[in-house]
């Protein structure tokens, strides 16, 4: 009778090359899963960002057809307690050169529009630029015991389109102004839907001249420069939003980037 073994005292274990198989495995599922929520991340965020867009192009539109509610934000005053004025006490500096009126403070809401973008022949340096953001509104409550608080978190927030000075949204704007998540800037041109009509109206027969916009690129701008003479009774426009992040106008114009949202706007006389 053979007498039992005596079991052997080295443990058995794993090889080094088990080892970093194993180690390896594992990395790379780590790398994948983080490859993935990196990837979900960006959907999402590109996603409220569309959305954020799209809530924008509602408030643009109505903007548009009622321009003397477009803010104008000065930059010389952007930290200032009171710094609410609007597009019409903008300088023509800020306005393509033009009085946005005609000299006439009736002038309608499509005249003033019609002025303001009359030149934006392309979207590069001739495009005119406007900022579309939510703000929270700031109303003091004081229980007249101490200093007058601003309770920002409960109060109700907007949607607000602003022109800024030199086309620059700043952050210190955006301090005064209560600006909450990622402003837009909308970069406005006019549309090549344009291109074959007759926009100018004879001054002697009162009917459009003969002469058709011709296809773009436009080296001056293809409308005439004073609303009455305009033949059409609509503006069309194409809107392009991009998220803002606070880079001078300098930086920004120069900047490739693709639009969030492209939209093409028609402003009825």
């Amino acid at each position: 009778m053979n007498p039992p073994r005596n079991p052997s005292s080295v443990r058995p274990g794993f090889s080094l090359v088990e080892v970093t198989l194993a180690i390896g495995i594992v990395g790379v599922a780590i790398l994948s899963l983080v490859g993935i929520l990196g990837s979900t991340f960006q959907q999402v965020d590109e996603i409220m960002q569309t959305n954020r867009a799209l809530s924008g192009v509602t408030r643009l539109i109505g903007a548009l057809d009622n321009p003397r509610s477009i803010v104008f934000v000065d930059s010389t005053s952007e930290q200032a307690p009171q710094n609410s004025k609007y597009l019409l006490e903008a300088p023509v500096a800020d306005t393509s050169g033009v009085d946005l009126t005609g000299g006439n403070p009736a002038a309608s809401n499509f005249d003033v529009v019609y002025r303001l973008l009359q030149k934006a022949r392309d979207n590069g340096d001739n495009a005119v630029w406007l900022y579309v953001y939510e703000r929270k509104i700031v109303a003091p409550d004081s229980d007249k015991t101490g200093d007058t608080s601003f309770a920002l978190f409960s109060n109700p927030s907007m949607m607000e389109v602003a022109l800024c000075s030199g086309k620059n949204l700043t952050v210190n704007a955006a301090f005064g102004r209560n600006i909450i998540g990622t402003p837009m800037r909308v970069r406005l041109s006019l549309s090549k839907l344009l291109v074959g009509q007759r926009t100018e109206i004879d001054t002697t027969t009162f009917e459009p001249k003969a002469t058709k916009v011709a296809a773009a690129p436009w080296a001056s701008s293809p409308l005439p420069a004073q609303p009455s003479a305009y033949a059409l009774a609509y503006l069309p426009l194409v809107a392009e939003f991009f998220p803002h992040d606070y880079s001078p106008y300098d930086s920004y114009k120069t900047k490739t980037e693709n639009p969030l949202l492209v939209q093409n706007i028609v402003i009825s006389r």
